[in-house]
């Protein structure tokens, strides 16, 4: 990206996932919930049981926003629209379905909603402002619809993983 200003608008996302002081961003609260969940930090932080098809997932995605338009990478984050409403309800799920699950072990989501939607008012405005062709408005709905497809891809994955068949 070369609008120094859009850079100082996403530079947030940095500190959202980093934190400003190490122990307070989106990746400390994530270790925090996978600690809650009894999973052995380093084990999670090694990324050895990451799925192949969600490492193929992401690195797809990662593809995706360096080779694609500034307007496309950024318009396949707009998917962070539906995400504070699926956050609340997933939370609330997993409090009355699991035992074991508390509010202090999903703090990591208690950030996201917000954050969720500043980052896809964002994108939004920006393709509203930027999408000015027909084509690039199929571009917007196209980088859309490859973001679903990698969130979808790894949903498949643990789905198929931890559910049915059950093969991880």
């Amino acid at each position: 990206c070369d609008d120094s200003a859009i850079r100082r608008e996403w530079r947030s996302r940095l500190v959202d996932h980093d934190g400003e002081h190490g122990d307070d961003g989106g990746i400390a609260r994530w270790l925090r919930l996978t600690d809650g969940l009894g999973l052995d930090r380093d084990y999670v932080s090694s990324l050895h049981g990451l799925l192949p098809a969600t490492r193929f997932a992401v690195d797809s995605y990662v593809r995706f926003v360096r080779e694609k338009t500034l307007l496309e990478a950024i318009a396949s984050s707009l998917t962070e629209m539906f995400s504070p409403q699926i956050i609340s309800e997933r939370v609330e799920g997993m409090l009355a379905s699991y035992p074991f699950v508390t509010r202090e072990t999903l703090a990591y989501f208690d950030a996201r909603p917000p954050q969720a939607a500043r980052d896809a008012d964002f994108a939004l405005n920006y393709c509203k402002t930027n999408a000015r062709t027909p084509e690039q408005q199929q571009q917007v709905l196209a980088a859309l619809e490859f973001k679903c497809s990698v969130l979808w891809a790894m949903c498949d994955a643990l789905y198929h993983a931890y559910v049915a068949p059950n093969e991880i």
